[in-house]
């Protein structure tokens, strides 16, 4: 709790606020065994640490990657990322928004990167009841990152936001349990289906993808 205040505190001071902290003793002892962090990001600050959780989490999985985000857009380190756990044999799974979306031209824009994705070997799934709000990333059924942040470039390099990150088991099962549920939901695309789609479709994609760092 002390670590959210602090992230609340830094982000009033950057927007010219003034902050008279409560400094609390730590009176709540661990529950359990899980270890967590609080991770936050702003573009005021200069400091990018969100960026940094994603891009590490990712580089330490050896067996699997599932990511739930309502959008996606890619750099090149973030798809270099994913890439090279990939040729490190770890299963990558990516739960996206379908067309009930809030923001059609970065559905647009996150759909143009889905074939270089999917030649990578990397699962792709459209959730198809509504619009999905989650955002969790789970590594190798261990470690969890849940929070405020998309994995897209907005979220990683403009917004300010807030994660956490815990190591426990229990909790990363927990998230896996809803995400094979929402799975379940979704419409999985494989490369060939993808290669298929309408000439309309990839204009648009086209069009946007050029808007993709500001997205």
């Amino acid at each position: 709790m002390t670590d959210v205040e602090a992230a609340f505190n830094q982000n009033w001071i950057l927007t010219g606020g003034v902050v008279n902290p409560v400094v609390r003793p730590a009176d709540a002892r661990p529950a359990g065994s899980a270890q967590s962090i609080v991770v936050w990001s702003s573009r005021q600050g200069g400091f990018n640490e969100m960026k940094l959780l994603f891009l590490l989490a990712i580089a330490a999985a050896r067996q699997s990657v599932d990511i739930q985000s309502p959008y996606l857009i890619t750099d090149e380190s973030s798809e270099w990322s994913l890439h090279e756990a990939r040729k490190r044999g770890v299963r990558i799974r990516l739960l996206l928004d379908g067309d009930k979306t809030d923001a059609r031209t970065v559905k647009f824009a996150g759909r143009g990167q889905y074939e270089r994705l999917l030649e990578d070997g990397i699962e792709i799934a459209e959730y198809q009841p509504t619009m999905m709000h989650a955002k969790a990333m789970m590594i190798d059924g261990s470690f969890s990152v849940v929070g405020s942040a998309n994995f897209d470039n907005r979220s990683l390099e403009l917004n300010d936001e807030m994660n956490v990150a815990v190591s426990d088991p229990d909790l990363a099962a927990r998230l896996l349990d809803d995400f094979e549920r929402d799975l379940q939901r979704a419409k999985k695309l494989t490369p060939d289906e993808w290669r298929r789609r309408g000439a309309l479709e990839r204009i648009r994609e086209h069009f946007w993808s050029y808007f993709g760092e500001i997205f």
